[in-house]
């Protein structure tokens, strides 16, 4: 049998399972989309299960799914960060909850997204802070396609330095560069028509 093994995970969904289970879903820097099964955690409720609000990260031991399942074994849940105010901010939470929708059926369970687990979370500290919904978006969405080796080769020095300082900032590394906004729309609209051409399902239409 498969060892345990150690990984933190961000909290995007809860589903509902039978009379008093939870399904929670997440997502993992080393282990990807991390789906797993709580049972009894709706009739315990939060008293017992306080660290699984959605968009907190957890600490936690995993096992991957046997073959014939694709929820993960848990075990040892520990809180370590908090995003609550999120819900202070109406279009900030209603972004991180599209958002979540959209890493929820984009990631695949044992595929690595370091780079996309890190966009997320500095999103989220953002988020939580009060603020734009933008440029953050659009830096999630970039961080993914890039993480999948799916963004086109820059046309020019311009251009590649631009997308340096724009993942850099998807990172956390650096602060993201002051765009007109009618540029930053151009930019959001390119980054869409990338996810779309290649078969994922955008923000807001999952």
């Amino acid at each position: 049998m498969t060892a345990y093994r150690e990984t933190i995970c961000l909290i995007l969904r809860h589903t509902p399972f039978q009379e008093s289970s939870l399904i929670v879903s997440g997502i993992s820097p080393d282990a990807g989309r991390l789906d797993f099964l709580l049972k009894g955690a709706r009739g315990l409720g939060k008293k017992k299960f306080p660290e699984l609000g959605l968009f907190r990260e957890v600490a936690l031991k995993y096992r991957p799914p046997e073959r014939s399942s694709t929820l993960f074994s848990v075990r040892e849940i520990e809180l370590r960060t908090v995003f609550d105010s999120i819900a202070n901010h109406t279009e900030n939470y209603l972004a991180a909850c599209d958002l979540s929708a959209f890493l929820q059926a984009n990631t695949h369970p044992m595929l690595e997204t370091p780079q996309t687990y890190r966009a997320f979370r500095i999103l989220l500290e953002n988020y939580a802070a009060g603020s734009a919904a933008e440029p953050r978006r659009l830096l999630l969405k970039l961080a993914f396609l890039d993480e999948n080796g799916l963004v086109p080769e820059p046309e020019g020095a311009n251009e590649e330095e631009l997308l340096a300082h724009l993942l850099a900032a998807s990172q956390g590394e650096e602060e993201p560069p002051a765009l007109a906004p009618e540029y930053l729309d151009r930019l959001s609209r390119w980054v869409d028509s990338l996810l779309t051409h290649h078969g994922f399902r955008r923000p807001g239409s999952v």
